[in-house]
This record gives structure tokens, C-alpha cells and sequence, in this order.
């Protein structure tokens, strides 16, 4: 299937869900900086697989925004597409912002798959949006629902990093976190960046390529910590090493 069927499946999607104007950025459910196959959403529905970039697809056109590391990559990637490559930065391009700000219809939707984006994101598109009196629509993936053969979600086997490498026990940095979130005022904090999360558990895997990761969430409370994660990436004798710290 080619890119123009995509972007037509697409818009089908859009017009079952009263969806005016769809945003794909580059994220995975983290916020990281590399992201994994299932993830690749703008260059399944762009053919662009530069590492940076984000697409806009309306009724009756897309975009794509990169930097300059990647125009002459879009340029050749993007033709015979229908996709029209903005370039950031440059004198009189608009940014993502101003072009949904300026082309959302009144009273307009815009939708995105709310996991890919941050709270921050979400409450900055609604005031560029409440010029149109246009909805933020946060409750859909619809690339993920024309995209029959998506990679999996990747959750490769994991380990624990030797006291030798991390230089700290988890013990001792969920102690040390711990106070900082009474300080802060808090009872529980959810942390949600892998990074933050491999070094305070002393946990690596390798569900990003290139990255020693482990896709996951992790919940601190005063008395309990909650780690989520794909099943069995973890020997048993590494669960009880775990539970055994909390």
C-alpha cells in the first residue's frame, strides 16, 4: 500500500470521527528520543524516516515539518506522495502552530493520539485552537487502525545492572527520591521517562534499538513502588532481587 492509499485511509478514518485536521508528531508513549518500530507512525503515513518531524493531514492535504538536517532527505522521499514538505526554520514557512491555528475549519476538530503528546502540548494546542473555537481530539489512534502490519511493542528480555556499574542501590536512590517527593509535598509520583526509570531501578534492556531501555512506568509511593512491564523479561531470581529492594 502505498503512501496516497494511506493518506486516503486516513481521511476516512478522519471523516468517521468528525475529525478535521489529524497531527502526527515523532513520540512514543515516554517521550523519548529515539523511538521503536511500533512507534514510527509519521513515517508509516509520510514514506519520511528521518529521526525528527511531525505531519499534518487535512481533508483534502498534508505536510510534513523536519529540520534542516533532513530537507534534501524529504524532498526525495516525499515525491509523488501529495505530502508538501515545510521547512522549519526558514523565512516564511510557517510553524506546525500557525498552520493549524490558521487552516483548522471554525468550529473544527483536530485529533491526535493523545499518548503521543504531553499535557503541556494538549493545553498549548487548546488556546492556539480556542481562536477557531476548535476541539482538541486526544481519544484516537487512527494510523494505528489502518496499519494492519504494525511491528509489536517490543519487550525484550531485561537485567539488573551490577552495584558495581550503577554505583548505588535502588534501596538507596528510592530513599533519596522518596525524600525529595516529601519535600516537594507529595505521597506518590509517577515517572514515565525510561532513562529516569532504568537508573533509579538499576534496570537495562533493549526494547530501543541502540538504547538500554525497558518500556515501562514506575510509581513511587512513601511505603510501595510499582513497576510496570511486559511480561517475563525478568528471570525469577531477578523479581525476587527486586521485590526484595521494595
Amino acid at each position: 500500500m502505498g503512501i496516497k492509499e494511506r493518506l486516503a485511509q486516513l481521511r476516512k478514518k478522519m471523516a468517521e470521527n468528525h475529525v478535521d485536521m489529524y497531527f502526527v508528531p515523532t513520540n512514543d508513549f515516554h517521550g523519548s528520543e529515539y523511538i521503536s518500530d511500533y512507534f514510527k507512525v509519521r513515517e508509516f503515513i509520510s514514506g519520511f524516516d528521518g529521526s525528527a518531524g511531525s505531519v499534518i493531514v487535512t481533508k483534502e492535504t498534508a505536510g510534513l515539518w523536519t529540520d534542516g538536517r533532513y530537507f534534501l532527505q524529504a524532498e526525495a522521499q516525499l515525491m509523488g506522495t501529495g505530502i508538501t514538505l515545510y521547512k522549519s526554520g526558514q523565512e516564511g514557512v510557517p510553524t506546525v502552530n500557525e498552520f493549524i491555528g490558521e487552516n483548522i475549519p471554525e468550529g473544527g476538530t483536530l485529533g491526535v493520539d493523545g499518548r503521543l503528546v504531553s499535557a503541556a502540548w494538549a493545553e498549548g494546542m487548546r488556546s492556539v485552537l480556542a481562536g477557531k473555537q476548535a476541539k482538541l481530539h486526544l481519544t484516537h489512534d487512527l494510523i494505528g487502525e489502518i496499519w494492519m502490519d504494525r511491528p509489536m511493542l517490543m519487550h525484550e528480555k531485561a537485567w539488573l545492572l551490577s552495584i558495581k556499574y550503577a554505583g548505588e542501590t535502588r534501596a538507596s536512590k528510592l530513599g533519596r527520591f522518596r525524600e525529595f517527593i516529601r519535600e516537594a509535598g507529595g505521597t506518590q509520583m509517577v515517572l514515565t521517562a525510561l532513562d529516569e526509570i532504568a537508573w533509579i531501578l538499576n534496570i537495562r534492556g533493549n526494547d530501543i534499538l541502540c538504547n538500554p531501555v525497558v518500556l515501562s512506568y514506575l510509581v513511587v509511593r512513601e511505603k510501595e513502588c510499582l513497576l510496570f512491564v511486559g511480561e517475563n523479561i525478568f528471570t525469577v531470581e531477578e523479581r525476587r532481587e527486586l521485590e526484595a529492594d521494595g
